[in-house]
């Protein structure tokens, strides 16, 4: 609803490009629209008339009726308005915007007040709220203050419905100047005060309206309405029980009474379910309150929620906007304080924690909380410490505390990370059973938490279980394939399974490995005298195969154990298969090196003396 046309003294000719085409009056000052296709429209006009154009009804009769579903329109051109960039406010035209405002028009309330006042279209509110312009300081005069006081109302409304919070709490305030013992004034004015956020204001006007008139149920609802967001939702169900009892019969009273009363039940069933360890149950229900609203004591129960299911991140972020919006909310720096403590953000979590404590010194949740992390951080920081200095033992003893401490979400990134340190002090201590528990307690806690995955394949890996190992790393290598250090882990992993699952040169030939190439031969020679097929020709099939398995074996260990190289990749670890390749990239290699360094056919006897043809 914009400013009335019929109050606008400037020529038409100007006037029309700024006149919503939804409302047909001059476009609210302030809180003007411009499209992408050049037209003027008021805010609140624009964004009722999108809201029907995407109404899901709407959109299915256009479909029932063979039309497309286009989305918004300009109601101008009927050009799109889905999407970035279509709509602005019109302050984004520098020049369309001052024409605005220099607009000639008179007071609007000059009907009903005869105030005489003409000016630009943006001075109107200032006048409207100025007693010395406003009919000349004669605004509050017995004679003409209630006619005046009513006249400022109804301007109040009409900024109101233009979606003009701020305005109209102004035209409010100036009408219980003029006349301070009307209830609906201060009702009106906290229902403005709602819409920005002011819920305290609110519930002061609608306690001062109530004073006014005890039968004023829009006080009653709308107090209500402000003691749950000041997340007082005890006290607006026992003031709806009061207004129900005052105001018998009143559906709106008994609307409202229902809906605190539906809070009430999931709050109450939110913190049970916090106190009985069950996360998840009391999330539901923290979501279910915040389906009624969103009030910071259930956001700060669905970050609590948060961060027993140790989703830490969601809760930082929450709180963090609770804090912002509520400076003086204990319970949100407590539970800011403890996410952060669970990210192993130490510094910061303690900080919120101690600033909670100073805020209420005697907050019980806060000082436990404050004791536990101060405990679980020093503890972590001395495991950090004595692991750094090689001292597992004391680092073991020193996780374990803090793990004891923080008493953390068996899903939090403190639970995994420390778990993980741990192991890996139990690793070094050779503890493998008690480093493979810890490690699977981490990665139960994390799924992708990197160093338990490492510490888990090494602690297999001196148990004699590459197999295992691999197959663990391979695990982390599928949600990261693109992590270097993962596949580096899973290739080592994987070169101890082929290595464990080559044959065993030396106990075939019966040999040392410190064994000379000539003793190589000799046993050799005298194994194959053992497994040659030819002495089991007259036994039994199994036996056959036994023989020429073993004296296939036989050639092979003596391939590798008769060349140096090759006997030194073996005892490296690697397989055939893997040496073969070696070899072959080294003869290549030097067949590269040798053209570049002008040896073969580059020198002595080479194209030149007909070598090469």
């Amino acid at each position: 609803m914009g400013f009335p046309i019929s109050d606008v003294l400037t020529d038409e000719s100007i006037v029309s490009e700024f006149t919503c085409k939804i409302c047909c009056n001059l476009v609210e000052y302030g809180h003007a629209a411009y499209t992408h296709c050049s037209h003027v429209f008021c805010e609140s006009c624009l964004a009722d008339w999108v809201a029907r154009s995407s109404d899901p009804e709407v959109l299915a009769e256009a479909a029932m009726n063979g039309e497309p579903a286009r989305g918004p329109r300009c109601p101008t051109c009927n050009a799109g308005l889905a999407g970035e960039g279509k709509v602005a406010p019109l302050q984004t035209q520098p020049l369309a915007w001052r024409l605005l405002g220099r607009v000639q028009v008179r007071c609007p309330l000059h009907d009903s007040t005869s105030c005489g006042w003409r000016g630009d279209l943006s001075e109107v509110s200032a006048h409207l709220t100025n007693s010395e312009s406003h009919l000349k300081g004669q605004d509050y005069a017995p004679s003409n203050a209630t006619q005046n006081a009513e006249a400022l109302k109804n301007q109040g409304n009409a900024k109101f419905q233009s979606h003009a919070y701020r305005e109209a709490i102004q035209l409010y305030s100036k009408a219980i100047s003029a006349a301070p013992g009307v209830a609906s004034y201060y009702g009106n004015r906290a229902a403005a005060w709602l819409m920005v956020g002011a819920a305290q204001e609110c519930a002061e006007d609608c306690k001062r309206a109530i004073q006014l008139d005890s039968g004023y149920v829009k006080g009653y609802v709308r107090l209500a309405k402000a003691l749950v967001e000041l997340s007082d939702v005890d006290g607006a169900e026992e003031s709806l029980r009061a207004a129900s009892t005052r105001c018998p019969g009143k559906k709106e009273i008994e609307e409202e009474l229902a809906r605190v009363r539906l809070l009430s039940a999931h709050l109450a069933e939110g913190e049970r379910a916090l106190h009985a360890d069950e996360p998840a149950r009391a999330l539901e229900m923290f979501a279910a309150a915040a389906r009624v609203t969103q009030c910071a004591a259930v956001t700060l129960g669905a970050a609590r929620a948060e961060i027993a299911l140790g989703r830490c991140d969601g809760a930082t972020r929450t709180t963090g906007a609770v804090i912002r919006a509520e400076p003086g909310n204990v319970r949100a720096y407590a539970a800011r304080g403890h996410a952060l403590c669970l990210k192993l953000d130490f510094d910061q979590g303690v900080k919120h924690i101690r600033e909670g404590l100073r805020l209420d010194p005697d907050h019980a949740e806060c000082a436990g909380l404050f004791r536990r992390m101060k405990r679980a951080g020093a503890a972590l920081d001395r495991g950090r410490t004595a692991s750094s200095k090689r001292d597992f033992e004391a680092a073991r003893e020193a996780f374990t505390e803090a793990l004891e401490a923080a008493k953390a979400p068996v899903h939090s990134p403190f639970t995994a990370s420390v778990l993980a340190q741990r192991a890996n002090a139990r690793l070094r201590l050779k503890e493998y059973d008690a480093s493979l528990a810890d490690c699977a307690a981490a990665i139960a806690s994390q799924e992708d938490h990197k160093p338990a995955y490492f510490t888990q394949a090494t602690a297999l890996l001196h148990l004699g279980k590459p197999q295992e190992a691999e197959e663990s790393l391979a695990v982390l290598l599928k949600m990261d394939p693109g992590d270097e250090t993962v596949r580096r882990h899973h290739d080592k992993a994987a070169f101890e399974v082929r290595k464990s699952k080559r044959p065993d040169y030396y106990a075939i030939l019966g040999i040392s490995r410190v064994a000379s190439v000539p003793e190589v031969k000799q046993a050799y020679k005298a194994r194959c005298m053992e497994w040659h097929p030819d002495r089991h020709a007259n036994s039994s099939d199994e036996e056959r195969a036994t023989a020429e398995r073993n004296f296939k074996l036989l050639g092979e260990a003596l391939e590798i154990m008769e060349d140096q190289m090759k006997r030194q990749l073996y005892d490296e670890g690697f397989d055939k298969e893997a040496i073969a390749e070696r070899v072959e990239a080294a003869r290549r290699a030097a067949h590269r090196g040798g053209y570049g360094n002008g040896h073969g056919c580059g020198s002595g006897g080479g194209c030149g003396s007909g070598g090469c043809h």
